[in-house]
């Protein structure tokens, strides 16, 4: 196997811990490790050495959750594919949500706890604690990567 191949399984085996198809997984890891942004279906078939029926699958499934984008080359029938720059702010915004929803979980959860020196509580506090930072924090971070790299 080549260094290229352990890096694409390596990537997929990432994703599919998230959710993801181990086919998608490595579609990303192809589209991440290729020279090029300019990846058709058959490069991907080729490089993957996957059934059409598992790639184009993979590819509506990335597609539908903005974590690639199709595009065309002007005098070219083919269809390309790259890593979309919109699933990075898209997954951003998701997680910053998500933080934002497991302390309301939490906070709805611990008013159950009748013991506020137990171990429980104290663990739920502090859990809770640390998302309340998160959601007070990563804003800035966003604006302070805006300032030094420019808009997502």
């Amino acid at each position: 196997m080549t260094d290229r191949e352990e890096y694409i399984e390596k990537v997929a085996l990432f994703y599919e811990k998230y959710g993801l198809t181990k086919m998608a997984g490595r579609i990303l890891g192809c589209l991440i490790s290729s020279d090029t942004d300019n990846n058709s279906f058959n490069d991907l078939q080729e490089t993957l050495k996957a059934s059409k029926g598992s790639i184009s699958g993979s590819i509506n499934l990335l597609l539908s959750q903005d974590m690639i984008e199709k595009h065309m080359i002007s005098g070219d029938r083919k269809t390309y594919y790259r890593i979309s720059r919109k699933s990075l702010k898209d997954y951003t915004e998701s997680r910053y949500r998500s933080v934002i929803e497991f302390k309301e979980i939490l906070n709805a959860g611990i008013i159950f706890n009748d013991s506020p020196n137990s171990e429980n509580y104290k663990n739920v506090k502090l859990i809770l604690r640390y998302f309340e930072f998160l959601e007070e924090e990563l804003p800035s971070l966003k604006i302070k990567w805006e300032q030094q790299n420019g808009k997502m």
